[in-house]
């Protein structure tokens, strides 16, 4: 935590001076990792003491930035109410205590993170000039998040490890009060079970999507069938882009069998989507990205229904898989350039595309492909 002192020193200056940009980020002495619940009531009301020492200077804060801590339940919409200039706000590792209600309004507020806070459910009641929102690894039976009035929300990011008591989502009902959603991030963290319910939609329900110009499915399980996630296509007609990384990320993933037992984790097969006898050409999506792009079958005939199912696709880049430096020396499954051929042979045979079919190892990741891939 930052020593208080310099914190009233600088907090002070804030509020004497106009600021036009101010952030501050609190910090604290254990990693999250570490925390206990002591810690966190200990940092929360170290942190609460020192904000209600200078509330002044908290509202010319425009992004604020907490970590490992557990708020009064008033807590934070106080903060919210003092820091009327915020426009910026991430929560990680943060709470109420336990089972406990977030609800959030704010008139300033553009961007909001909530990672990894053990709230039982999040209500964004009133957020006129939210744009942005990441959401990431929530602890609720039923739906996590609510979107209250919401009406600039141009960007969401849903991310989360799927345990076996969570119940899978319907984007459909899920998303139903941002019809205005342009970028849509699903992450699932490499493991087994897919959180998101593939669904068979209704005209009524496919509002929902119809904004929507660009998908990136995060971090799915490897050799597991692909297929559900066509019904994105189907529910959005004007899908520009759809990126996908396929990677058991094994540094990071629980693969101890009494460890994944103990937490809970799903050892359900991917997801399942059963589509109408009716194929269905997609007239908008321009390019496919996949990093992971194996030469299995399961992976050749995704890629093949999507260039037959996306009549005027242009690009579709095929990557290797994706490493960290910790993993580098996993031995990649990537078709080398004499089979490239076959494979690309394989997914339009019989096909009439114009789509240009690229292979691309991660050592040469396109700069518009990173920032599309780690976006949010």
């Amino acid at each position: 935590m930052i020593q208080y002192p310099l914190g009233m020193l600088l907090l002070t200056t804030m509020a004497t001076q106009k600021v036009q940009i101010a952030e501050f980020t609190i910090l604290t002495e254990r990693d999250n990792i570490f925390c206990d619940d002591d810690d966190l009531v200990i940092y929360g009301r170290q942190f609460m003491l020192f904000f209600d020492a200078c509330p002044n200077a908290f509202g010319g804060l425009t992004r604020l930035n907490l970590e490992n801590l557990r708020f009064g339940e008033s807590d934070i919409p106080n903060v919210l109410n003092t820091c009327k200039r915020l426009n910026h706000l991430r929560l990680f590792h943060c709470d109420s205590g336990s089972w406990t209600v977030l609800q959030v309004e704010h008139t300033q507020l553009s961007e909001l993170a909530i990672v990894n806070c053990s709230f039982e459910r999040v209500e964004l009641n009133s957020l006129p000039k939210l744009t942005r929102i990441v959401f990431e690894g929530w602890i609720s039976f039923e739906d996590p998040l609510s979107f209250g009035y919401v009406p600039l929300l141009d960007t969401v990011s849903l991310t989360n490890v799927s345990l076996s008591w969570h119940k899978m989502i319907k984007l459909s009902k899920f998303l139903r009060r941002t019809p205005s959603v342009r970028r849509l991030k699903l992450g699932f963290n490499s493991e087994k079970q897919i959180w998101v319910q593939p669904e068979c939609l209704t005209e009524r329900l496919a509002y929902v999507f119809h904004q929507l110009r660009f998908v990136n499915l995060s971090n799915m399980p490897e050799g597991y069938d692909l297929t559900w996630t066509l019904f994105i296509l189907k529910a959005a007609p004007n899908l520009k882009e759809l990126y996908m990384s396929v990677w058991d990320h094994l540094c990071e993933m629980k693969t101890d069998a009494k460890e994944r037992k103990s937490l809970s984790y799903s050892e359900n097969k991917g997801a399942e989507w059963e589509p109408s006898a009716t194929a269905f050409h997609h007239q908008s999506l321009v390019t496919l990205a996949i990093f992971g792009f194996r030469a299995r079958d399961y992976m050749m005939n995704y890629v093949r229904r999507v260039v037959e199912t996306a009549v005027n696709l242009k690009d579709v880049f095929l990557y290797d898989r994706l490493t960290c430096d910790k993993c580098r020396s996993i031995p990649s499954r990537f078709p080398p350039k004499w089979k490239q051929d076959c494979v690309e042979k394989f997914i339009t045979n019989g096909i009439k595309s114009s789509a240009i079919m690229q292979f691309q190892t991660i050592g040469y990741l396109r700069p518009d492909h990173v920032d599309k891939l780690w976006f949010l």
